[in-house]
């Protein structure tokens, strides 16, 4: 049951400190995100938010403008994403228990 609780915000911390460490390394050395540090956790976080990242990406390099808006948005959405997964799981596993 506490493993199933922490769950909920194991799954979130993990995709905020994977997805802050891809742009942190970016930050560190702005080589292509497929080119440089940033490459895998980039490839993770880009794979684990198929449906959200697809849209900020495209949002990212189309407009300058827009680029600190998406890669913020897709941060946060996809940070609430896994807490929704996590509290799912928790809810699936209350219901069994």
């Amino acid at each position: 049951m506490l493993i199933a609780r922490r769950a909920r915000l194991v799954a979130p911390g993990i995709h905020f400190a994977v997805f802050a460490l891809t742009w942190f390394l970016y930050w560190l050395q702005p080589e292509a995100l497929l080119n440089g540090p940033s490459r895998w956790p980039f490839l993770v976080v880009f794979l684990v938010d198929f449906p959200i990242s697809v849209i900020a990406f495209g949002a990212m390099f189309t407009s300058d403008a827009l680029f600190p808006y998406a890669v913020v948005g897709w941060g946060v959405l996809g940070t609430l994403e896994w807490y929704f997964i996590g509290l799912i799981f928790l809810r699936k596993r209350l219901l069994r228990d």
